[in-house]
């Protein structure tokens, strides 16, 4: 099979380098091929030097490890799923080290539309949040011309998942029953739920029944059709 690469990705590409020239790159998360698609725009023709990537990292350590020899500007993209720790504590740690000398900038990846992720990502301190069923090259070279212009971007289709859950079509579940729904629709058990949530099985029981009342339905399998039908649950 041929693969091209077309004018507009090219072009794309090269402003994106050219709009981040002043920074040294990180990337963090769990999602190996969008690492390596996002470093390659940064990494596989740098100019002469040193290369801008100081490195791919997975977990919430290894990417404050890489700051060890950083100095100057950085951008760091950050990805709400790591293999350990979570994306939004990274973010915190790396504003917590950012200082005149050495800024750090930093670019969220939210995984789902969750309105408890959105909300706890929006109440951080990320300059950029965009969310992954929306990214593309466009969206990056955006979020970093509003990072050189010092203003927040949050991508649109963040705000309006948040204005659909304000809509009156928003649903009636609490923050518990949307997690436990959450889990149901991931194929987990009453049990499996407890673990993951922290909460007695009885407890995970009882959230599921209340799911099901509220949606008129009479099994878990339908609960979750139903729920992902009215985008209840990413």
């Amino acid at each position: 099979m041929l693969i091209t690469i077309d004018e507009s990705f090219c072009t794309l590409t090269q402003s994106l380098k050219d709009l981040s020239r002043h920074y040294r790159i990180l990337v963090a998360t769990d999602n190996r091929p969008y690492a390596l698609a996002l470093a390659s725009c940064f990494a596989l023709h740098h100019d002469k030097g040193p290369s801008r990537l100081v490195g791919i990292a997975t977990t919430h350590q290894e990417a404050l490890a890489c700051l060890d020899e950083v100095r100057g500007p950085l951008l760091a993209f950050v990805s709400e799923r790591l293999d350990e720790g979570r994306g939004s504590d990274l973010i915190t740690d790396l504003k917590q080290r950012s200082v005149h000398q050495s800024p750090i900038d930093t670019v969220f990846t939210l995984e789902r539309t969750n309105p408890l992720l959105i909300k706890e990502a929006i109440a951080g301190p990320s300059n950029v949040i965009l969310a992954r069923r929306n990214l593309d090259l466009m969206t990056i070279v955006n979020a970093v011309e509003s990072i050189l212009a010092g203003v927040r971007f949050v991508d649109p289709l963040i705000g309006s998942a948040l204005q659909s859950r304000h809509s009156g079509q928003m649903h009636p579940l609490s923050d518990r029953e949307q997690m436990v729904l959450q889990q149901l629709c991931n194929g987990l058990t009453n049990r499996e739920i407890g673990e993951v949530l922290t909460i007695a099985e009885t407890t995970a029981r009882g959230h599921v029944q209340s799911i099901m009342r509220k949606l008129n339905v009479k099994d878990r399998t339908a609960a979750a059709v139903e729920a992902i039908r009215r985008h209840w649950v990413d």
